[in-house]
């Protein structure tokens, strides 16, 4: 017998890096921090280092900058705590992201408006905060896109990304088996969440390094994009049915 065609019929995003861009004001918020800390790095050795660096989430992010701090630096501050180095690159994150524009990656826009021409039905998935991404959302103008119900974010799931809590609940809200989402990540984790849940996953990083493209590879995206005006939506969901 053969096995039935899939069809993609719906598209999940993932917010942050993926479709709008603020990835500059988490990394230089992470290094401001770890500075604050006495772990001076370059954006080069975090890369190299923080190994969630890219894609989170910031718990993650603060963990592996614990691990870096010298022993003699916590011992000073009576035992860092990794709650500590948290507020500390959140308040950093809110004062860089009020300094810079917020809108849609280049091409997006244009992407999402032949999607829905197509008939295909749209989600963001996300791991980031309800407070922080209404913010992302009506900055950037995606809300009014988008709309509230088609938005799953952090406190609507149980599990975080690489769980498949949050591409599940998109196929869900779409109507549809997760086996015909296609879903949108820049991060490894978010790839392994959208293969665990059934779906396809294509690769839109952010930051173009071969280890991070690399990785995106590793963890099963079925294609790799670096800019949205690259991509033919019709011929790429043909070519991915």
């Amino acid at each position: 017998m053969s096995t039935p065609r899939r069809r993609i019929r719906g598209l999940a995003f993932d917010l942050e890096g993926t479709v709008v861009d603020v990835e500059a004001a988490h990394h230089h918020g992470h290094l401001a921090a770890a500075k604050e800390f006495g772990l001076e790095l370059s954006l080069a050795e975090a890369y190299a280092k923080l190994p969630h660096i890219i894609g989170g989430p910031d718990e993650k992010v603060c963990s592996d900058i614990l691990s870096l701090l010298d022993p003699d630096t916590r011992n000073h501050r009576n035992q860092v705590t990794l709650g500590e180095i948290l507020a500390c690159t959140q308040a950093h994150y809110a004062r860089l992201l009020a300094e810079m524009p917020i809108a849609p990656r280049r091409g997006f826009l244009e992407f999402y408006a032949r999607a829905r021409d197509l008939g295909l039905k749209l989600t963001i998935g996300s791991a980031t905060s309800e407070e922080q991404a209404v913010t992302l959302l009506k900055r950037s103008g995606l809300m009014s896109l988008f709309g509230q119900r088609n938005i799953v974010l952090r406190e609507h799931v149980t599990n975080l990304k690489p769980a498949p809590d949050v591409f599940l609940k998109t196929a869900s809200i779409m109507g549809i088996d997760p086996s015909d989402q296609l879903v949108f990540e820049d991060s490894p984790r978010g790839v392994q969440a959208a293969l665990t849940a059934g779906s396809q996953a294509v690769g839109m990083p952010v930051v173009i390094r071969a280890l991070t493209v690399g990785a995106l590879v590793d963890a099963g995206a079925c294609r790799i994009f670096f800019d949205w005006g690259e991509i033919n939506v019709s011929a790429l969901i043909e070519n991915l049915s």
